[in-house]
């Protein structure tokens, strides 16, 4: 299909099945030398920070898989999401778990259960009335409902990952079926978990206070290509639509990019990730750079005595790479980073309870640097889960730092107004409002009036990057 008849077929997939969105435009879907992988999405005008590209809606939205003895997350309802702490199977019989009646009857369901329940789902003994593996077919399942509307162009057109490998839905469906799956409709379900594999976005829904994780397909972000350096942000409102702003300034005739992968990780860490999960490597800005704009990201301390340096790769695009220490020379086998790598990984992950000063003890007795890989994950899950109210002052003024050194380090890596900055800062604003309730009445009204400033100035930022996310608390993900 040719690139103007994408970009219709895209302009009328918005305008009419997606819930009559207007505004289209600003951007087309493009092939040529400002895309950098062959085709993507080009701005045709300027864009400032915070400006609204698209709102995109999902093709399909699906919990995400369970292991196939039930172990992972919690199952949700499979039609409005509630997590549903003993799981009922679906009333009309095909097994999937939903909330009850009322969800089993709604129209987005009835088709699917349909379909399902004259494939004979099997049942077992133990008397469970829904299905792990039907559960796990779910993305598989309503890949038929692309092919069977009007939009099944998408099939086609949206790019899938290149495997010859078994899809794991589809085989959950096979295994939990008693007839055979038709050879077309098995097809389809292959090509749409493969597009899912290479395209689908996580999208969190706030269900009675708890965050569910899901997995969406999004037809015009899956056009979008990766950037390590990304120039918009994502957020979902309540709907499940995607609204895709500038996080930096874009220009007419730029590509507009997102990241496939964890921004805040260093390049060895994001390009295993790229590799494995989306079969590329990025050779970005960022990723050439071995230093990845001075942060030294990927950076481990020198293991020489006495050494200050700190060891980077010589070549971070080569996973094989020497690493050296800049200061002192010291030279360092990839074979020998990856086992420091996960010696860091396995320390951070036994710390389960966070008092500052034995973190700050551990790092300087390990030689850990702060911003080392791991670390960071560990000082973002403290700044997420640690609740302000039940904090020392010792922690509530670390959390403070914390907040402080992750926003400082997110705009060194050029990430600009990314979500990442508004979740941040709005935990910041959160410890300050502790520290103003708690000293009240210590505090004269000029230093009261500084708070106060401070949390203007935090809560303007925050509303501005996740403006219309219900999800502003990232707590309880399921």
């Amino acid at each position: 299909m040719e690139m103007n008849a994408i970009n219709d077929c895209v302009k009328n997939y918005l305008s009419h099945g997606g819930g009559g969105i207007k505004g289209y435009g600003g951007w087309t879907i493009s092939t040529g030398s400002e895309t950098v992988a062959g085709r993507g999405v080009v701005a045709t005008r300027d864009y400032n920070v915070g400006d609204v590209i698209f709102m995109d809606v999902p093709l399909i939205v699906s919990p995400r898989a369970m292991g196939t003895d039930g172990t992972g997350s919690q199952p949700v309802c499979a039609v409005c999401y509630a997590v549903m702490t003993t799981p009922t199977g679906c009333p009309g019989g095909c097994r999937l778990p939903v909330c009850g009646r009322q969800c089993a009857d709604r129209p987005e369901h009835r088709e699917e259960c349909r379909y399902v329940r004259q494939l004979r789902p099997k049942t077992k003994s133990d008397g469970q009335t829904w299905s792990v593996g039907i559960y796990n077919a779910i993305t598989a399942v309503r890949g038929l409902s692309i092919r069977d509307g009007k939009y099944r162009y998408f099939l086609d057109v949206l790019q899938k990952k290149s495997t010859d490998k078994l899809m794991f839905e589809v085989e959950e469906l096979k295994r939990n079926i008693s007839m055979e799956l038709d050879t077309n409709d098995e097809q389809i379900m292959v090509t749409t978990c493969k597009i899912m594999d290479a395209n689908c976005f996580e999208t969190i829904v706030n269900r009675s206070n708890k965050l569910i994780s899901l997995k969406g397909l999004y037809p015009v972000a899956a056009f979008m290509n990766h950037c390590c350096v990304p120039n918009t942000m994502h957020n979902f409102n309540e709907k499940l639509q995607m609204i895709a702003k500038a996080s930096l300034p874009i220009y007419k005739g730029q590509e507009i990019t997102t990241s496939y992968t964890y921004s805040i990780w260093p390049t060895s860490l994001r390009q295993n990730h790229l590799l494995t999960s989306k079969q590329f490597i990025c050779t970005c800005s960022r990723c050439c750079d071995t230093e990845e704009f001075g942060t030294k990201l990927a950076a481990l301390n020198c293991i020489v005595k006495n050494c200050d340096g700190r060891i980077l790769p010589i070549n971070p695009l080569d996973k094989k790479s020497i690493w050296q220490c800049k200061m002192c020379t010291k030279l360092v086998s990839s074979t020998e980073m990856i086992c420091f790598y996960k010696d860091v990984e396995t320390l951070m992950k036994s710390i389960s309870v966070f008092c500052p000063k034995s973190f700050e003890a551990i790092l300087k007795s390990f030689n850990i640097h702060k911003d080392s890989p791991f670390v960071i994950d560990l000082r973002l899950k403290f700044i997420w889960k640690s609740k302000n109210h039940s904090l020392n002052l010792e922690q509530l003024l670390y959390k403070e730092k914390l907040c402080m050194e992750m926003l400082d380090l997110v705009q060194k890596l050029r990430l600009g107004q990314c979500r990442l900055v508004g979740l941040i800062s709005l935990e910041l604003l959160k410890v300050i409002r502790e520290k103003a309730y708690r000293f009240r009445q210590n505090w004269n009204t000029k230093t009261l009036n500084v708070f106060e400033g401070q949390i203007s100035k935090l809560k303007q930022i925050y509303t501005s990057v996740l403006d219309e996310d219900a999800n502003l608390d990232n707590n309880n993900i399921q």
